[in-house]
């Protein structure tokens, strides 16, 4: 065999390692590009790590005072508030303080009640000539600048059950309004607050009293 046969037979084989080399190089670096992909390609949306918005912090809460729950199926009276034109009749609990806190706004609550348990609280709204829905909605929107972790718990189209923060007292607050002749607006508002505890019995209350309110 010459020389010249053994160099071509000897560049054969090197160029057969380069290639098989070049191959094996080139399958690792796919699959490195396949486990850690560049950054190129189309765009992706990434997760956020935290809110996009600031949220208020829940506050510590107080203990609520240990009076028993608001009882369901309370004994209710009929009771006439008012005067002139702007007389009207409903039930009340029997045996509840009243006291007027306006002209045309009355509440009642059980005596000796401490600070944070339930009361109820009626006005009449009909001077303000705006509908059952403007109402609620414009309620609400008070309610959420007015009130400290505001938390919509149930709506209808004239009721709204909420929570909200108060001197660090979770409270429940069931508002309800009434259109007593047809007029398509708000005439009486009823509200009922009080403690998570007393949820059932305010609900309980609130709808009793909706059902039975007359003007005159």
């Amino acid at each position: 065999m010459d020389g010249s046969s053994i160099v071509s037979r000897r560049g054969l084989v090197v160029l057969g390692v380069l290639v098989a080399t070049a191959l094996v190089a080139g399958f690792g670096v796919s699959m490195a590009v396949a486990e850690h992909p560049s950054g190129g390609g189309p765009a992706a949306p990434v997760s956020a790590q935290s809110p996009s918005l600031p949220v208020d912090p829940v506050p510590e809460l107080l203990p609520d005072p240990a009076t028993p729950p608001l009882a369901q199926d309370l004994e209710l009276v009929r009771q006439q508030v008012g005067s002139g034109d702007f007389q009207m009749t409903l039930p009340v609990p029997r045996g509840w303080t009243f006291s007027p806190n306006s002209l045309n706004e009355w509440q009642w609550r059980p005596p000796d009640q401490p600070s944070f348990g339930y009361v109820l609280r009626v006005e009449q709204v009909l001077s303000n000539r705006r509908s059952i829905d403007w109402t609620l909605d414009r309620r609400i929107d008070d309610l959420d600048e007015d009130e400290e972790n505001l938390t919509v718990l149930d709506q209808t189209e004239d009721s709204l059950h909420f929570t909200y923060v108060t001197s660090n007292h979770l409270r429940h607050g069931y508002l309800t309004w009434l259109d007593l002749t047809g007029s398509d607006n708000a005439q009486v508002e009823i509200a009922v607050t009080g403690r998570d505890v007393d949820d059932p019995g305010m609900a309980d209350l609130i709808d009793r009293i909706a059902a039975d309110v007359k003007l005159g």
